[in-house]
């Protein structure tokens, strides 16, 4: 599985305030790697050569500085100046600075993320609209968008309040992930 995924890229939004952890759920540990360090290697595992990050801009001052360093190197960071904009302006900042049409969205509190999910999902992705992994009838995460929400979220991103009503407007796809 370790291909160079060229055809896509992930971006994992960090950009909240973790205001309910009190603690920034990108620093959480998972064992010896954080939350963010921990969904970075498995998508470089994976093989994809893009990952965005975008993060809450509080959570990368020197108080942070060495968990930076340990995945600045493997992804491009964007500051979200506005985390209380929400999850869909942190979104739209991320989707900016893609190079790619077929793009993997995660979210940064939850790390339990496996490559045969991220393979499954590209081997069954849909064509256009979103493919949403699916467990005994539940959507999760990730989710792959096509280039037609990302450019409906680039232009349009303030006509929306969730990413779920976006996804209301293209055809959704759900894949069956048994975990």
């Amino acid at each position: 599985m370790k291909t160079l995924n060229k055809n896509y890229a992930a971006i994992i939004l960090a950009g909240g305030h973790s205001s309910r952890m009190n603690y920034p759920k990108p620093w959480l540990k998972k064992g010896e790697s954080t939350f963010l360090g921990k969904i970075i290697a498995v998508f470089k595992q994976f093989g994809i050569h893009e990952i965005i990050v975008v993060i809450n801009e509080k959570f990368t001052s020197k108080e942070w500085k060495n968990e930076l360093f340990d995945i600045v190197q493997n992804c491009k960071i964007i500051k979200n100046p506005h985390p209380e904009r929400g999850r869909l302006y942190s979104l739209q900042l991320g989707l900016k600075v893609t190079t790619t049409d077929n793009l993997f969205i995660h979210n940064v509190d939850n790390p339990f993320i496996e490559e045969r999910v991220l393979k499954l999902l590209q081997d069954h992705h849909a064509k256009t609209g979103v493919s949403i992994p699916s467990f005994k009838g539940k959507g999760g995460h990730p989710v792959i968008i096509t280039q037609a929400i990302n450019e409906e979220l680039k232009n349009n991103y303030q006509n929306y309040k969730t990413l779920k009503e976006v996804f209301s407007n293209f055809p959704e796809k759900y894949i069956e992930v048994n975990t």
